[in-house]
């Protein structure tokens, strides 16, 4: 926020101060995809089927092997386990949070690759249309 202000004061008065506020609350109100330790965690403003589907379209896309997809529908909860070629287990856990608001988190394991977790990010919004940039964000 700091940053937005300083750009703000040195382009006062060139009309872009509408288009930076505009920028900054889209991506607050849309959230990012914030990796640690293994972890990608995301909340995206869609249908908690339309996440499983496009988590188990993206494992499959990517030529992961699906070995497990289950949860329980009614709860809003479910976990897709899938292996990579080099039998290293992705782990893609799902929860509803309300009717269009779904949570999820895709654990590569403790030293799993960032760049595998984001990819498989992006193939799930290919999988459900969404719009997401490079860092994540919607």
């Amino acid at each position: 926020i700091l940053g937005l202000c300083a750009i703000l004061n040195l382009t006062a008065g060139c009309g872009v101060e509408i288009a930076m506020i505009g920028v900054a609350a889209s991506a607050a109100s849309t959230g990012s995809a914030v990796y640690k330790q293994g972890k990608l965690n995301a909340s995206w403003m869609a249908s908690f089927d339309r996440v499983v589907m496009a988590g188990e379209a993206a494992f499959i896309d990517m030529g992961m092997s699906i070995k497990k997809s289950k949860g329980d529908r009614e709860k809003g909860d479910w976990t897709i386990v899938a292996v990579n070629d080099e039998n290293e287990k992705i782990i893609l856990t799902i929860d509803r949070k309300s009717p269009s608001l779904t949570e999820f988190q895709i654990d590569m394991g403790w030293f799993g690759r960032e760049a595998t977790a984001r990819l498989l990010l992006k193939r799930m919004a290919v999988a459900i249309n969404l719009g997401v940039m490079q860092d994540g964000t919607q």
